[in-house]
């Protein structure tokens, strides 16, 4: 029964049907994707087998074998133990000379600060060093050698530590590495150093025989020359070794006093000195 007023409802004619699926378009649709897939494959696979084949044409060629390796910088280390440690020799293929993996081998060895490693094609290799210059040896027990910078670069051989100054009563962790900052007796001991590295320093480094440190008494040096042991303390160096200059001047003038056996200069007023072999005593103590 219809009801007055009403409409039936009219069929959407415009409304467009899904698409029917044809399975044998999609089965193509896949297969062109796996085909590319498979084919992009086999081509990087074929680039990838062609480099290789290239690298190791190129690796084993005779054209590119070193038959001159030239070293320089080497003082201590003669150039057969520089190529040894650079762990390479005439007629190696410069292709596959990896330059960095020499470089590091070549600054593992001890006496190595700086190492640069260059090829030129087709037959060339230059390796430049630069070495360690030992400043002193620090004595933790074991022997160890510093370098300008204070930092220990190697243990001391017997042979390794003629004409260098001896550091002692330091602790390990009054020290300077690589990773910490320096500390005061770490700055006391490398001004003295780097004051006899100078051309015009008073106490050169190759007269310093041992520079000995005590946390209250401070630096204490024996020398060669005419005064045998200083007592310098902390810090005012610059002005210590004026001092001691115009010591040296007045023992060069005084034929009586040949040699001062001590010298203590940590007081900023006054010079105290004792005089050859005798011990300390009120009577010896000169002051200058």
């Amino acid at each position: 029964m219809k009801l007055l007023g009403t409409k039936a409802p009219r069929k959407n004619r415009y409304k467009k049907k899904p698409p029917e699926k044809n399975p044998t378009r999609t089965f193509r649709r896949m297969v062109g994707i796996v085909f590319k897939s498979v084919f992009l494959a086999l081509v990087l696979v074929g680039m990838s087998l062609v480099f290789i084949l290239i690298h190791d044409v190129l690796t084993q060629c005779q054209y590119f074998r070193a038959e001159n390796i030239s070293v320089s910088g080497g003082n201590r280390l003669s150039p057969e133990q520089i190529l040894e440690a650079a762990g390479i020799q005439n007629g190696v293929n410069l292709v596959s000379l990896n330059l960095g993996a020499v470089r590091n081998r070549l600054l593992d060895h001890p006496w190595i600060a700086e190492a640069d490693v260059r090829r030129t094609f087709p037959k060339q290799i230059a390796i430049s060093i630069k070495e360690q210059e030992p400043l002193a040896v620090l004595n933790f027990g074991k022997q160890f050698l510093i370098n300008c910078d204070g930092i220990i670069f190697k243990e001391a051989e017997p042979e390794e530590i003629k004409g260098l100054p001896m550091l002692s009563g330091i602790e390990y962790t009054d020290w300077r590495t690589t990773d910490t900052p320096e500390s005061p007796v770490f700055a006391s001991v490398m001004d003295i150093l780097r004051s006899g590295g100078s051309p015009d320093g008073i106490l050169p480094n190759a007269c310093i025989k041992t520079i000995h440190v005590d946390r209250e008494m401070g630096v204490t040096l024996e020398i060669d020359g005419p005064v045998r042991t200083v007592k310098l303390g902390y810090g005012h160096y610059i002005e210590k070794y004026r001092r001691l200059e115009k010591i040296y001047a007045w023992i060069k003038q005084e034929k009586a006093v040949p040699f001062i056996e001590e010298l203590d200069l940590r007081h900023p007023e006054r010079i105290v000195a004792r005089p050859g072999n005798e011990p300390l005593s009120e009577e010896d103590q000169k002051e200058v």
